[in-house]
């Protein structure tokens, strides 16, 4: 019974490279996340960018001559086929 318990044991004991490869996962999964956060990052980025380029040319423009000009825009994109 003794032996049995030594084989099990030793069968599931954590080697390195046990440990090597649980770690591989676990760095693959955090590597995984940090790029999705780095794209995150770059949408909330390119969105700011888009809001502040409005603002400044709203202050500039005035808001009719902006909101004119994007609405003859979206109207172009909307009669191309």
């Amino acid at each position: 019974m003794l032996r049995l318990l030594e084989i099990l044991i030793a069968h599931h004991a954590t080697t390195p490279e046990k440990q090597a490869e649980r770690e591989l996962k676990d760095l693959r999964i955090d590597l995984f996340q940090a790029e999705q956060d780095l794209i995150d990052a770059q949408i909330r980025s390119g969105y700011y960018r888009a809001r502040l380029a409005f603002i400044e040319e709203v202050r500039k423009k005035g808001i009719d001559v902006v909101s004119d000009q994007r609405r003859s825009r979206s109207e172009e994109l909307r009669e191309e086929p």
